[in-house]
């Protein structure tokens, strides 16, 4: 037959393999496989979601950050009511959330209810708590701008090692110039491994008490530590409480008193994650209610703790 005959001279079967893969590459691009937002890097920081951009992942899941880098609209606080909100990938999100279902805004829906206010989230994936006070020194209009500060960290945000940039896969600097290729480096085999900082990216260790002593002695005021436990922690209170231990250490001697404790809070619970760590769309409405609560709370002068309940919560 004609057709197999086509495919038995070399250039023609060439031609169809290039075709193929030119086909599947606009369709890579059409169904918005690598609509993600990037990233900038330096060695102060470390890495940031870039400024001033927007777009959307699978043409569904949108996304914004404006000139402050933060998952909002242009930065216009209002010193008597803003939250500014920092934190890792819990605040942050991530490709798999559209706009109104993470964190930043469903805080600021859940402020709402008591006279408003708008909330400037400032995150991005495995940052710790350096990476954040980094963030402000190098902004220090937008600390000074709001009313309250949050901190949303995990056990493993208090180290002295700041997260620094190390992988176009997981923290892409520029849109990949093949898509195929890229997401078959991401998702099927690595020939371009990460893991290695380049020297001129890496974030010096640093001491993060003395650097969170120093932001507080700025605005200590404003400050409040939401300690948010992974799923683990959240079924066994005593080890979240041992797992916290150290973080819990640094902020005392820090003179941080308004604390929220997650896990204590009767309306968390191990339902409320979508894996190991972050929270489900509607878990982060239950975060944001919490958050919220805690606020109220603290703006009250109640630094009191919840009652943990048998040390463990179930949805």
């Amino acid at each position: 037959m004609k057709i197999f005959k086509f495919f038995r001279t070399p250039r023609n079967l060439l031609f169809m393999l290039v075709a193929a893969l030119m086909v599947a590459e606009g369709a890579v691009r059409a169904f918005g496989l690598v609509g993600f937002p990037l990233y900038a890097a330096n060695a102060q920081i470390g890495y940031i979601p870039a400024a001033s951009q927007q777009g959307s992942f699978l043409n569904k899941n949108d996304w914004q950050f404006n000139a402050l880098h933060m998952g909002a609209p242009a930065f216009k606080p209002d010193a008597a009511r803003d939250v500014l909100l920092l934190g890792d990938s819990v605040v942050y999100g991530g490709n798999a959330f559209r706009q109104p279902e993470r964190l930043g805004p469903a805080l600021q829906a859940a402020l709402q209810v008591r006279g408003g206010g708008a909330v400037w989230p400032v995150s991005a994936g495995s940052w710790a708590l350096r990476n954040a006070l980094a963030y402000m020194r190098l902004n220090p209009q937008v600390p000074a701008g709001v009313k309250s500060i949050v901190f949303v960290l995990n056990t493993g945000d208090f180290g002295n090692t700041a997260s620094s940039w190390a992988c176009e896969l997981t923290h892409p600097r520029s849109r990949p110039t093949v898509a195929l290729w890229y997401l078959f480096n991401k998702y099927v085999h690595a020939f371009e491994p990460c893991g290695n900082v380049p020297a001129a990216l890496k974030v010096p260790d640093g001491d993060v008490a003395a650097e969170l002593q120093a932001f507080m002695v700025l605005h200590g005021a404003k400050a409040t530590f939401v300690l948010y436990p992974d799923k683990t922690e959240a079924a066994d209170g005593a080890l979240a409480a041992s797992h916290f231990a150290a973080g819990e250490a640094i902020l005392k001697a820090a003179g941080a008193t308004q604390v929220a404790h997650v896990g204590q809070d009767k309306r968390w619970g191990v339902g409320w994650y979508k894996d190991g760590i972050h929270p489900t769309a509607a878990g982060n409405r239950v975060l944001a209610g919490i958050i919220n609560d805690s606020l109220d709370r603290f703006s009250r002068g109640d630094v009191a703790l919840p009652v943990v309940l048998n040390g463990k919560h179930n949805v």
